[in-house]
């Protein structure tokens, strides 16, 4: 199944976005290709961009707290598995520790690199990356794959507290909420959110030839399937299109 996501504020967008780049980077820098590293470097430059947002960070560290409080009102509960609730406890205080230990910016490593600097400079340049641009970069990517990865870890190593609580966030996001089979008539689904405020949408289909393109407002919340074409423009559905419907508030 395919699932498409919907931020419904700012905090949840940037914590995907965190979740997709760091995914990339540790598909890249796994490698021993030297051309995958390239990438992983391109990334690393994204990543470094958010993670140097200290208005993310705070508003993490109040919806970290937030989450802690609505957990404590839980222990009272026979209902709830106190293990995983008391774990669940555990997992945030650890990821907002780690947060708040990272003093000062934590891309600074990539920002004050002269070396990274003239490779960012460059990939905005078509070819600008190539050795006759940049032979420093072309005899780093010569060299052995592990001292490669070694350096890429030195790097990514102040941003990897953004790893865990992107992922800790997100985990506990969707576990909020619960899944329900829905039908969009002729490629179109809308539902009033009746007062709700939701942060996250998600919709799964079976069909990897359509997709999803979501809208939503304290109004409304509006789902359209269209058609992929691959290589076209895709077209609306007219017919009928189930899919699960998920709504995540914690």
């Amino acid at each position: 199944m395919i699932v498409y996501e919907y931020p419904f504020n700012e905090l949840v967008r940037n914590m995907l976005r965190l979740e997709y780049l760091f995914g990339r980077y540790t598909h890249f820098a796994k490698s021993d290709d030297p051309e995958l590293h390239q990438c992983a470097i391109a990334t690393l430059f994204e990543l470094g961009d958010i993670g140097a947002r200290g208005d993310i960070k705070s508003l993490l560290l109040k919806e970290f707290e937030r989450q802690k409080q609505a957990l404590h009102g839980l222990k009272s509960s026979a209902k709830v598995d106190q293990a995983a609730l008391s774990q669940a406890l555990a997992e945030i205080d650890g990821a907002s520790a780690h947060l708040n230990q990272s003093l000062g910016k934590p891309n600074s490593a990539i920002t004050e690199n002269e070396w990274l600097n003239g490779i960012r400079t460059r990939l905005s340049i078509p070819g600008g990356t190539s050795p006759i641009d940049l032979p420093n970069f072309h005899a780093w990517k010569c060299s052995a794959p592990g001292d490669r990865r070694e350096l890429l870890q030195n790097f990514i190593a102040p941003l990897l507290p953004w790893n865990e609580s992107s992922q800790l966030f997100l985990k506990l996001l969707r576990q909020s909420g619960e899944s329900r089979d829905a039908v969009a008539h002729q490629g179109a689904f809308q539902q009033a959110p009746s007062g709700k405020v939701y942060q996250l949408m998600r919709i799964g289909v079976e069909d990897d030839s359509v997709f999803s393109e979501i809208s939503a407002n304290k109004y409304l919340l509006s789902v359209r399937f269209l058609k992929s074409e691959r290589d076209k423009k895709p077209h609306p559905i007219l017919e009928d299109i189930p899919f699960k419907l998920t709504l995540c508030q914690f």
